[in-house]
């Protein structure tokens, strides 16, 4: 096996649950009289981070404040909206909300499309780090906390799109939004209806903070199939969704559930429904002003209920961390799970030289593993393995990924079975039949993405650019974010541009991919009462390109908000 080859990062451990009572007695002791620190999260040397907020003023959804070159989407405001890191997959970013894993146990993808801007904290980690955040941590990590500020803002804009936002306490925060969009499909002109209704709560009691989020939403799209098995633009997704979340300086517990039900007409073809029950405890202490240590037991279970049947998992890993600051900054952390879900990381960091290596996983999906009645199950699915490279110095690093075991979609199809008879004069007729056979997930082998990032700031001028190698489909071998932020006492201006190039056509059509361009332009106002009215101008320049085969790119869009802070 080609990493193994190389080193044998996936050690194979057998154990039981008591072999992390183990663990966690021997690491407190090692840490007892050690002075504690109240963390979010653990800090890992030599690993690229940066943190955004979620401001509607920039953008009402979630995914357009977010949105690198390295985003895409499958349709209009609602649709499925995705996050690529270092050149792969949005499988292979784990994302955690509120301290919770959020990416979903049937799909392992994280939906950004159903999520509103609202006050979120995002920190963004790139790289390997499956140590610390387990399952799916093989490019990135997506840390998303939610925040509750008191004000109200409002927002509407093209596409007949409606924005509310109320927070009348520090505790509780309702958002609602509609949009009356028209079809992004390029063979229809008819309007997909998306509304979306969030609630937030926030409490902080003694050492504990609770955190609720609870959304529902509708969204209707085109190209579905009806009960006769006609295609029909008359598609529609129902669903709701909540995160429950328990912290406090020692452990983490909480849910995270998601149903989706999905209808053609009044038909309804397919429903699924997922949760992950998750528990985290464990500590970050000094042991000495240059050493410090993080370790901790996680704990899931996981649930994936279709029509199909209901399945579920139970997932557990205790992980070590220790940070070191002596000639240089040093970083080592493993991971030992159940069905090998075990991991390595070094890294080190002199200045503004860092290097770091990590292997890291991705479990097979749920759904992966017992299909449907469309997709055959596939229960020896094995975990994939990668393992990282990555250096650099400043703002301009390499990277690169190997990826082992890989789970990889094959599509159902159908073969021709001739069959010869012969009568009794020996004379020879043939006939010919169709066998159809249903798609499967399979383990397919390695592959590689590698590449180059450069990223600065001049001043108020920010430029992101990035060459990506890889064999994946939708990413961009070239791209870039070009931006602009500059304030006039109290006026702000920004201007965005980001661009992406060839990027990889589709796993299955092999459909050539336009390259995408857009142009962004905001304006904020802030008076003296906290009252900010801004105006954002999206896709300046009227741009529509095929961003998928059959569907356009979003045209010019401009909204105007009024948000005000108590």
């Amino acid at each position: 096996m080609k990493i193994k080859n190389k080193i044998d990062w996936n050690f194979h451990i057998n154990f039981s649950p008591l072999y992390f009572v183990f663990v966690v007695m021997v690491l407190m002791a090692i840490s007892f009289n050690a002075e504690a620190e109240e963390i979010e999260e653990v800090v890992v040397v030599a690993q690229q981070s940066k943190t955004v907020e979620a401001d509607p003023l920039e953008g009402t959804s979630l995914f357009k404040v977010l949105m690198p070159a390295h985003t895409w989407t499958a349709g209009g405001q609602g649709a499925f909206q995705g996050y690529n890191e270092r050149g792969a997959q949005t499988v292979h970013t784990a994302v955690y909300k509120n301290g919770i894993p959020a990416n979903l146990p049937g799909s392992a993808w994280y939906d950004f499309g159903t999520e509103l801007a609202t006050g979120q904290s995002i920190k963004i980690i790139s790289g390997a780090n499956s140590v610390v955040y387990g399952s799916g941590s093989i490019a990135g990590t997506i840390l998303i906390k939610d925040n509750i500020e008191k004000g109200v803002t409002v927002s509407a804009g093209s596409q007949s799109s409606k924005y509310v936002s109320l927070a009348p306490s520090d505790w509780f925060q309702y958002t609602a939004m509609e949009v009356d969009q028209d079809s992004v499909r390029n063979d229809n002109t008819e309007k997909d209806l998306y509304t979306n209704r969030n609630a937030k709560f926030n409490f902080d009691v003694q050492d504990f903070t609770i955190a609720m989020d609870y959304t529902d939403y509708e969204y209707g799209y085109d190209n579905c199939w009806a009960a006769d098995y006609s295609q029909s633009n008359d598609c529609k997704q129902d669903g709701e969704k909540y995160n429950v979340a328990v912290n406090n300086e020692y452990f983490t517990i909480g849910r995270t559930h998601d149903k989706a039900h999905y209808f053609t007409g009044d038909y309804e073809s397919y429903w699924n429904e997922s949760s992950t029950d998750y528990l985290r405890v464990g500590d970050q202490t000094n042991l000495s002003q240059k050493l410090q240590i993080a370790y901790g037991v996680d704990a899931s279970h996981e649930q994936y209920l279709t029509a199909g049947g209901d399945h579920n998992r139970d997932n557990y890993g205790a992980y070590l961390n220790i940070n070191a600051d002596f000639a240089m900054k040093y970083n080592f952390g493993f991971r030992v799970g159940n069905e090998d879900q075990n991991a390595l990381r070094f890294g080190l960091e002199k200045g503004a030289f860092f290097l770091n290596v990590g292997n890291s996983f991705r479990r097979p999906t749920l759904y992966e593993l017992n299909g449907d009645s469309w997709v055959d199950a596939n229960l020896d699915l094995l975990p994939e393995e990668g393992i990282g490279y990555e250096i650099g110095f400043g703002v301009l690093s390499i990277f690169k990924y190997e990826f082992e075991e890989a789970i990889e979609y094959a599509p159902g199809g159908s073969n021709d079975v001739i069959t010869v008879t012969y009568d009794e004069e020996g004379n020879p007729t043939s006939t010919t039949t169709t066998e159809y056979y249903n798609a499967k997930y399979y383990n397919t082998g390695a592959y590689d993405t590698q590449g180059v990032r450069y990223s600065q700031m001049f001043g108020n001028f920010m430029v992101t650019l990035k060459y990506t190698d890889t064999e994946q489909a939708r990413v961009p071998k070239y791209s870039a974010v070009l931006g602009w932020d500059q304030s006039f006492g109290s006026h702000n201006f920004n201007i965005t541009y980001r661009a992406q190039y060839e990027r990889i056509p589709g796993l299955y059509d092999g459909a050539e991919l336009e390259d995408l361009q857009n142009l962004s332009f905001g304006y904020v106002k802030t008076f003296d009462n906290a009252v900010n009215l801004a105006i954002r101008i999206d896709n300046v320049l009227d741009e529509e390109v095929e961003v998928l085969p059959g569907y356009d790119s979003r045209g010019r869009q401009i909204n105007l908000t009024m948000q005000k802070k108590w």
